[in-house]
C-alpha cells in the first residue's frame, strides 16, 4: 500500500514538473501593453510575444514584434529561441515553430501589420481568397516582411550579370532587383543551393524582378545559372559560420 501510494505520488509530482514545462505565456486584453508602440493589447488572436531572459515581451501584432527583431538585429543580438502567435481563429499562444502566416493586403489587422496567424494550415487557407495573398511559415514571414539588410540590383545581360560576385553575410534578408539589360527574350535563372527560390524569370526590358531570400547556407560559390543552358552567370558568396561550434569561436 505504501508503495503504490509513494508511486502515486511520484506520477503526480511528475505530471506537475511536466505541464510546468509546457505552460505557454498569456496575453490578458485590456491589461498587456506592445512592447513596443505600448499601444494596450484589446485583441488577443492577433497578439503575439517572445521570452527575454526570464521575462515574456507581448505585442499588439505580429508586425510590431517583427520591428523588435529588426532592432535585434541591427544591434548584432540573436533571434528569440521562444517566439509566440496567436492563433487568429482561437485567441491562445502558439510556438512560432508550428504557426502558418496569411500575409494579406486585403484584410483588417492590428496595426495595419496585413497579416493574420493560424495554429492551422487549413484554417490559413480557408480564410485566404485573394491570389496574391501569401501563405507561410515564421521563417517566410520575416523573409517577406523584415527589413532587407541589403539590396541588390543586377543587370541581366546577353551572356552574363552584373555584378557577376555577390557577396553577403549568413542571415541576411537580401532584396535581389533583377533587370533585363540588352536581352531579346525573357531569361529564367536560378540560384544553386538555394532551391527554395525556384526559377527567376527575368523579362526583356527595363522592368524589375524583385525576389527575396534569407541568406541561410554558407558557403563561398552559389552558381547563379541560365536554366535553358545549365550556363553560370555569376557567382553568390555567403559568409558565416556552418555550425553552432563555429559561431562560439
Amino acid at each position: 500500500m505504501q508503495i503504490k501510494l509513494l508511486l502515486l505520488f511520484c506520477l503526480v509530482f511528475l505530471s506537475q514538473i511536466i505541464g510546468c514545462g509546457e505552460k505557454k505565456p498569456e496575453i490578458t486584453a485590456g491589461v498587456d501593453a506592445c512592447s513596443v508602440c505600448n499601444m494596450v493589447i484589446d485583441q488577443t488572436n492577433q497578439a503575439c510575444g517572445f521570452v527575454d531572459g526570464n521575462e515574456f515581451k507581448p505585442f499588439d501584432s505580429p508586425g510590431c514584434l517583427l520591428r523588435q527583431i529588426d532592432n535585434l538585429k541591427r544591434n548584432g543580438l540573436g533571434l528569440p529561441t521562444e517566439i509566440f502567435f496567436a492563433d487568429f481563429e482561437g485567441s491562445g499562444l502558439h510556438s512560432s515553430g508550428i504557426t502558418t502566416f496569411l500575409l494579406t493586403d486585403h484584410l483588417p489587422t492590428v496595426m495595419n501589420g496585413r497579416v493574420l496567424t493560424f495554429s492551422n494550415e487549413n484554417a490559413a487557407r480557408e480564410m485566404s481568397k485573394f491570389p496574391d495573398e501569401v501563405i507561410t511559415n515564421f521563417k517566410g514571414y520575416i523573409t517577406q516582411r523584415g527589413n532587407p539588410d541589403m539590396r541588390i540590383r543586377v543587370e541581366l545581360k546577353s551572356d552574363s550579370i552584373s555584378p557577376d560576385v555577390i557577396s553577403v553575410e549568413k542571415g541576411d534578408i537580401v532584396e535581389w532587383v533583377y533587370i533585363g539589360k540588352n536581352i531579346e527574350s525573357d531569361v529564367k535563372i536560378r540560384i544553386q543551393g538555394y532551391e527554395e527560390l525556384g526559377e527567376i524569370n527575368v523579362p526583356a526590358g527595363e522592368e524589375p524582378v524583385r525576389i527575396r531570400m534569407l541568406a541561410e547556407h554558407p558557403g563561398s560559390g552559389f552558381p547563379i545559372i541560365r536554366v535553358s543552358d545549365g550556363k553560370a552567370l555569376g557567382m553568390l558568396k555567403v559568409s558565416g559560420a556552418h555550425t553552432k561550434e563555429e559561431e562560439s569561436m
